[in-house]
């Protein structure tokens, strides 16, 4: 009889409902992570290295930094003036990075004879993703564009803050200016990255 008790007390009002609560709250993170969020930042104050600002107080202009390549080579983004720029910050391990990423090739593919660059910039995880890792990723979603790695500065300088959300993914027009910038995925990404593309080369 104790023991019955005890049970009857334990599962009070009180503690059905926080538990209803809690699992509540497990299942809508869970449908979040597995359908997708995708935010726009209407925070366009940005250009790449190499492009000429009338104010660099109302328009960022970030370091030309030197960026390895998965492949071996450096880049600069400087290089890249001239063309329409689709920069993409992501990890091997981010579930949004694995479904953006088949969007992302296929833009690089249809678009490359257009004067389209995808860059891939790899965040520094602090060797959870090792070399090999992001090769085998790489030849998994049938990657054909630039992959750099990028350091914590060229992140924040790009970002304008720490947050580590990923994917984040920039288009930049001819002109060196942001025109668009994605925080994280979901089903409408590839439209919404083809609109701003096409908008960009429309804009040259």
């Amino acid at each position: 009889m104790v023991e019955q008790n005890t049970e009857t007390v334990f599962w009070t009002t009180g503690r059905i409902i926080a538990t209803v609560v809690v699992v509540a709250l497990i299942a809508t993170v869970g449908y979040t992570v597995l359908s997708g969020h995708r935010e726009e930042s209407t925070d366009l104050r940005l250009a790449l290295p190499g492009t000429s600002v009338s104010d660099p107080r109302t328009t960022r202009v970030p370091e030309d930094f030197e960026v390895r390549t998965v492949d071996g080579r450096t880049i600069k983004l400087s290089a890249y003036r001239g063309k329409v720029v689709v920069m993409d910050f992501w990890a091997t391990w981010c579930p949004p990075c694995r479904q953006e990423t088949p969007q992302l090739a296929r833009i690089a593919r249809e678009n490359r004879d257009r004067g389209v660059e995808v860059v891939g910039m790899h965040i520094d995880d602090r060797g959870r993703s090792s070399p090999d890792a992001i090769r085998k990723f790489i030849d998994t979603y049938g990657i054909q564009y630039t992959v750099g790695l990028a350091t914590d500065d060229m992140f924040t300088s790009y970002l304008g803050t720490a947050d580590d959300t990923i994917p984040q993914t920039l288009v930049f027009g001819r002109d060196g200016r942001l025109i668009k910038h994605l925080i994280g995925y979901d089903q409408s990404h590839g439209k919404v990255l083809d609109e701003a593309v096409n908008q960009a080369l429309a804009g040259s």
